[in-house]
């Protein structure tokens, strides 16, 4: 009886997904390590299958999993399994019209960490986006704008949305 129970154990460790495992720390503080050596400590927000979710008082980062190198999970115990499914139906470029609509200062990271872009999002489609490139500290607006960039979906690490104070 006390193998079974082990071989039992043993293979639900094995057959164990991020996902849900991440879920069990929503609304908790957790350390990120991404790629490019940029560390985080932020409140965990939604999650989906590609990507997860961060945030502080001055800041929410929406990152792409294959930009996550590690977790650095809380001390003590994991708390009791999450009851809240995550947002496997909610895709990251919904997420990113979200910033959109809130007209949010972002700052874009390539997957390898590198700095894309700063500025405000103009257009979120499927697979790409359009920011307006302007000083962090200036408001949109076309003509003192550098530059417009289109950038892939698919090139994205992650997305800073910086709250103005």
């Amino acid at each position: 009886m006390r193998e079974e129970i082990a071989e039992n154990i043993r293979v639900e460790r094995a057959t164990a997904e991020l996902l849900p495992a991440l879920m069990r720390f929503y609304g908790h503080e957790l350390s990120l390590r991404l790629a490019g050596g940029t560390e985080l400590r932020a409140k965990l927000g939604p999650c989906a299958t590609d990507y997860i979710c961060l945030e502080t008082e001055q800041a929410q980062w929406v990152i792409r999993s294959g930009a996550i190198e590690s977790f650095a999970l809380p001390p003590g115990r994991a708390p009791a399994v999450e009851r809240r499914a995550p947002g496997r139906s909610v895709k990251f470029s919904s997420v990113l019209r979200g910033l959109l609509r809130d007209r949010a200062r972002c700052h874009v990271f390539g997957r390898a960490g590198s700095s894309m872009a700063e500025g405000t999002l103009t257009q979120v489609a499927k697979d790409f986006l359009i920011i307006l490139v302007h000083p962090r500290d200036e408001f949109a607006r076309a003509q003192q704008a550098s530059t417009q960039l289109l950038i892939p979906l698919d090139a994205i690490g992650w997305v800073e949305a910086i709250t103005l104070s």
